[in-house]
């Protein structure tokens, strides 16, 4: 009766701090993650102040490195190119900057696919980054995706059906993933917006949006 009492005493303390561990897991680890991410973009803003010349980086005359520098000074350029492009006087500049750069060969294949990328998931406008559902990897698991417009040119032709071009961010981090090919008729539009949908695919599924209610349903 004591062996059996003490092994039973050991299975709840073994039982116990399982618990307590998987419990601290779950209030640790997005902490850990979040920080983690949030270093690695602070550190990735930061390296952009290495395009400065060396008599105007800060290193050079401050007595000490300043953490997230870089991530102002990433945010101060952002909203100084976001000014100059929505300028007057300056558009007409800023496109023929972009047209030299289209004229260089291989950068120019690049540069045009993740413009046309950026502008469909991140424009202010919502017809051109329409949230939907697709059958992906396999039939029967689905993922969700950003509708960018249907295939056209040789892509047009050579389907059966027409096909929408898809753009499936991964997670944690949005900014890579598949580009898709998918039948129109396999295409589930969403009502969600694109900055939902990144909350749900950055977040795996933890931050569901809620479902909208129709004029007609209420």
């Amino acid at each position: 009766m004591v062996v059996e009492a003490k092994k039973g005493i050991r299975g709840r303390v073994r039982e116990n701090l399982r618990r307590y561990f998987f419990a601290g897991l779950l209030v640790l680890l997005p902490l850990v993650i979040t920080v983690w991410f949030l270093g690695w973009v602070i550190g990735l803003m930061d390296g952009l102040l290495n395009v400065l010349p060396s008599s105007l980086h800060p290193s050079t005359y401050l007595p000490f490195a300043i953490p997230g520098l870089g991530t102002l000074f990433t945010l101060g350029l952002i909203l100084l190119l976001g000014f100059l492009a929505t300028s007057v006087v300056t558009r007409r500049l800023l496109a023929l900057w972009d047209n030299f750069l289209m004229r260089i060969p291989i950068f120019r294949g690049i540069y045009t696919s993740v413009q046309k990328l950026v502008e469909s998931i991140f424009s202010q406008e919502q017809g051109g980054r329409q949230v939907v559902l697709i059958e992906y990897p396999r039939k029967g698991i689905y993922t969700v995706g950003f509708a960018t417009g249907l295939a056209e040119g040789e892509l047009e032709k050579r389907g059966e059906d027409r096909l929408v071009n898809v753009f499936v961010p991964t997670t944690p981090n949005p900014t890579a993933g598949f580009y898709l090919l998918v039948p129109e008729k396999e295409v589930v539009p969403l009502e969600m917006t694109p900055e939902e949908a990144f909350k749900l695919i950055v977040s795996g599924g933890m931050i569901t949006p809620e479902e909208k209610v129709k004029a007609t349903d209420r």
